[in-house]
């Protein structure tokens, strides 16, 4: 959750954590899902607004009043958003009326026009809860209600059986499941706990059509499926990364590792392993199992691949 609890609700301390909470609340129930960047984190701010790949339109966030001034925004939103997704968002959950923004003193609320719903702007997912028995995003309820509480679970099912809901969840260690069981209540919670996040190299005698490497792993932690091939390269300090990788002559990825292990400043050798032996040199041809995934809402910072594995193909290097 993007905004901080005072004694008298939440407050908002920098623009763009008031947009994280719009966009929180106006995408939850919108289909196809709403994606937004901004071009900047201070004022004037351009937002940019697809509905799933389809263009929206550029918004802009302005005015001496910040809180008056997203209150406005969050209208003007609605308003473009309606004609592409065919309904308001979000809905009061008892009406299915469009809820309107209104300020109140130093807080933005979403009021029914019934006047027999209302929430804080950022806590409409909140207000939600506990899932209805037509609830079709029970799932993601409770999964965002686990992050919001800091709450860290790598795998999450929600069902429904015997007319109530259930769950099963995965924790990572160190989780409190106690604070879990309370966040998911009223669900009956069956808990189960991973192995604590580890490192594991290995090495790979490959196989017909596929050249031996050796492997650099984190275990025990959620894993994107992607793979980023290509040629190991060193970072500089501006490029805030472990390593480059060069798919394309001139064409550069931003690489950070998840699995234990040491940049190497100077030389040849770029990656050290969990016990600081050589790993990886500058000209290794690699693979990277991971995902991107945008680090920032802000058009023009640097995004990074995050890898949890890292393979060094045993044609070249260190043997």
């Amino acid at each position: 959750m993007c905004l901080e609890l005072a004694q008298n609700g939440p407050v908002a301390r920098q623009p763009l954590d008031w947009l994280e909470a719009l966009f929180a609340d106006i995408g939850f129930r919108a289909l196809p899902g709403v994606l937004w960047s901004v071009n900047s984190r201070e004022l004037p701010i351009t937002v940019s607004v697809k509905a799933g790949e389809d263009a929206v339109g550029h918004l802009v966030l302005d005015g001496p009043d910040l809180i008056d001034s997203v209150r406005a925004f969050a209208a003007e939103l609605q308003e473009v958003l309606r004609p592409v997704l065919h309904v308001g968002v979000p809905p009061c959950p008892s009406h299915l009326l469009v809820l309107e923004s209104r300020r109140t003193l130093d807080l933005i609320e979403w009021q029914c026009p019934e006047g027999d719903f209302g929430c804080a702007l950022g806590e409409y997912q909140e207000a939600l809860w506990p899932p209805g028995p037509e609830e079709r995003d029970a799932a993601p309820m409770l999964a965002n209600r686990l992050s919001r509480r800091g709450l860290r679970w790598s795998t999450l099912e929600v069902t429904r059986r015997d007319d109530a809901w259930a769950t099963k969840i995965t924790l990572q260690p160190g989780t409190d499941e106690r604070a879990v069981r309370g966040a998911a209540a009223p669900l009956l919670a069956e808990v189960h706990h991973t192995m604590p996040a580890h490192t594991v190299r290995e090495d790979h005698a490959g196989g017909p059509g596929s050249a031996p490497y050796r492997s650099l792993s984190l275990r025990g932690t959620p894993q994107l499926g992607a793979l980023l091939s290509g040629t190991l390269r060193r970072a500089a300090e501006e490029d805030g990364c472990d390593f480059l990788v060069e798919g394309t002559p001139g064409h550069y990825i931003r690489v950070r590792l998840g699995a234990e292990h040491t940049v190497c400043a100077v030389g040849e050798c770029v990656i050290l392993d969990a016990s600081g032996e050589p790993f990886a040199n500058d000209g290794d041809k690699v693979e990277c199992g991971g995902g991107g995934a945008p680090s920032s809402r802000v058009e023009g910072d640097p995004t990074h691949f995050h890898a949890w594995e890292l393979r060094v193909l045993q044609t070249t290097g260190l043997e």
